[in-house]
């Protein structure tokens, strides 16, 4: 790695800054939340989750405030220390306290998400929330699953076109996102064609066919994920892209960079997708995987275009 990446490495910038205060600012809540009502827990299934998710919290917390420590960010008040109610333990419901756990996880993912596609400076402090993002996705479902059990899990509107043989939970949200992003599928692999018939550089062609490669796997599980539960499909993009001959009007670090927004739009949208997808157990694995696997691509691509400098440097937090 180059020197200058090196010490750019050792910086963060502006955004960085606001993301380490914001997301620790939240786990101090959720702590205090969690401390308070935990206490309040009958169901020793439960309790254990809370348990889990309360050591997790306090985990991340301590990475949050090491990290702002190393790069001089000021950090909110902390959270207060427990404290009982006076009512006892019959002053909530275990169902009330799950799905008070359950929106945590939702909103909290969701506000990963978007610090992912902001935190681009600094690779180790993304890899830290990208950690966290990752632990948010397998404790939240494991919750849904915990809450399926229950029964407290409300059930959106179900898709009423099911095939005859098909006897399992599936949710009109599933339905409206898997067709979303079969769609965006079609024309991301145009795109990404397109792209590829007029880009110069060598690695960069590369990282292109690598990217159709995925593309098509996952169009091929979203297409048999859809047959499964008789969702209509659209249309698929033409087979042959036409390319043009003047092959200078777009350059290679603009169609980098549009590419690397098309990734971090995805991994939010695979985000929401994956906390909507309630109903069928196959469709939010599948959603899961997805949200997995373009985190990993994210982080290639932005690796890629520092070594090539095609990124615009977001102003530095500190001196």
């Amino acid at each position: 790695m180059p020197l200058k990446l090196e010490q750019r490495q050792q910086q963060i910038d502006i955004r960085e800054a606001f993301n380490i205060w914001d997301v620790l600012n939240s786990k101090y809540m959720a702590a205090e939340r969690l401390q308070t009502l935990e206490h309040l827990v009958h169901d020793l299934d439960l309790k254990m989750i809370m348990e889990q998710a309360l050591r997790s919290i306090n985990k991340n917390i301590a990475e949050l405030e090491k990290l702002a420590e190393k790069y001089a960010v000021k950090t909110p008040d902390r959270n207060r220390s427990y404290s009982t109610f006076t009512g006892g333990k019959q002053i909530t419901t275990d169902e009330f306290i799950a799905l008070d756990l359950f929106l945590y996880y939702q909103g909290h993912l969701e506000n990963l998400s978007r610090v992912l596609r902001s935190t681009v400076t600094n690779d180790g402090m993304r890899t830290a929330f990208k950690k966290m993002a990752l632990k948010t996705v397998e404790e939240t479902d494991r919750l849904i699953k915990y809450l399926k059990m229950k029964g407290w899990l409300a059930t959106p509107p179900l898709y009423k076109h099911l095939p005859i043989d098909q006897v399992l939970s599936f949710s009109v949200t599933e339905a409206a996102n898997l067709w979303d992003h079969l769609t965006l599928r079609y024309d991301n692999i145009r795109t990404t064609e397109f792209f590829l018939s007029v880009a110069h550089d060598l690695d960069f062609k590369v990282i292109l066919k690598s990217g159709l490669k995925v593309l098509h796997k996952q169009v091929q599980q979203l297409e048999a994920e859809m047959q499964r539960h008789g969702i209509p499909m659209p249309k698929k993009p033409a087979k042959v892209t036409t390319t043009i001959t003047n092959t200078e009007v777009l350059e290679d670090d603009y169609m980098y960079r549009i590419l690397l927004n098309a990734l971090q739009g995805a991994s939010i949208l695979h985000a929401k997708s994956f906390k909507e997808s309630i109903a069928c157990d196959s469709t939010r694995a599948l959603f899961k995987q997805f949200f997995k696997d373009e985190l990993d691509i994210i982080d290639k691509a932005l690796k890629f275009g520092k070594v090539k400098g095609w990124l615009n440097p977001v102003p530095s937090y500190g001196p």
